[in-house]
C-alpha cells in the first residue's frame, strides 16, 4: 500500500486503509487464545505423544489390580487341594475318600524305583492300616466287618513287603535293623488292641503277631 493506486486519489486510500483495520478488528485480527495453546501444543509433542489417542488420557487402573484376582484365585485352589488331600490322608474304612487314599498307595507302590523301595512302602502302610484299626476299635459306632477287612489289609501288606524285602540282593544291616523295628512297633501295638477284638479278630491278630515274629532271627 505504500504507492498509489492508480486511479484512486490519497484521501480514497486512506479511508479504505481505515475501513480494513477496522474489519481485522472485528474479525479479530491475532490469533484466538485456543488456536495458539492447540499450536503450541503440537509444536512441543514428540512423535509418541502426536500417535497417542486421545482416549489414552484416561486413568487406567494399576496393573497389580488387574493381576489380584487370578493370584486370589490360584490361592484359593492351592488351599482347596490342600485341605482334600488332608482330608484324603485323614479318612478310615467306611468314609467316601478312604478309596482313595487306597488308590493313591497304590499308585505310589507301583511307581517305586525298585524292591527296596517297594518294601518300604509296603511297611509304611501296614503301619497306616494298625493305625486305622485302632481307631476302629475306639469308635462308638464301629462296624466289625470294617475291623476285619482292615485286618487283612494290614497282613496282606506285610506279607508283600516281605516278599519285596526277599528279592532285595543285598540285605544288609540297614534292612535288618528296619524290618526289627517293624516287627517291634507292630507288635506291641497290636498286643494293645486284643483286650479290645472279639474272638474272631484276636485270632486273626495273634496268627499276624506269629507271622511276623518269624521274620527276624531271635536275639
Amino acid at each position: 500500500m505504500g504507492k498509489w493506486l492508480p486511479g484512486i486519489s490519497r484521501r480514497s486510500q486512506a479511508h479504505i486503509q481505515n475501513r480494513v483495520s477496522r474489519l481485522g478488528d472485528q474479525l479479530g485480527g491475532n490469533p484466538r487464545p485456543e488456536f495458539r495453546a492447540e499450536l503450541r501444543k503440537r509444536l512441543t509433542a514428540t512423535p509418541e505423544q502426536e500417535n497417542t489417542p486421545a482416549e489414552s488420557t484416561v486413568s487406567t487402573p494399576p496393573r497389580r489390580q488387574a493381576t489380584r484376582l487370578p493370584q486370589l484365585l490360584s490361592l484359593g485352589l492351592a488351599a482347596t487341594m490342600s485341605a482334600t488331600v488332608m482330608a484324603i490322608y485323614q479318612s478310615m474304612p467306611g468314609d467316601a475318600l478312604y478309596p482313595v487314599k487306597r488308590a493313591a498307595e497304590s499308585t505310589l507302590f507301583h511307581l517305586s524305583a525298585d524292591d527296596a523301595e517297594r518294601a518300604g512302602r509296603s511297611f509304611g502302610y501296614a503301619e497306616t492300616r494298625a493305625h486305622e484299626v485302632e481307631e476302629l476299635l475306639g469308635s462308638s459306632m464301629r462296624e466289625k466287618h470294617l475291623i476285619r477287612e482292615t485286618l487283612k489289609a494290614m497282613e496282606d501288606t506285610t506279607r508283600s513287603a516281605v516278599t519285596s524285602l526277599t528279592r532285595v540282593r543285598r540285605r544288609d544291616a540297614k534292612n535288618t535293623g528296619d524290618l526289627k523295628r517293624f516287627v517291634q512297633k507292630q507288635r506291641n501295638q497290636i498286643e494293645g488292641m486284643l483286650p479290645k477284638m472279639d474272638a474272631e479278630d484276636q485270632r486273626r491278630a495273634n496268627g499276624y503277631l506269629n507271622y511276623i515274629d518269624g521274620l527276624t532271627p531271635p536275639g
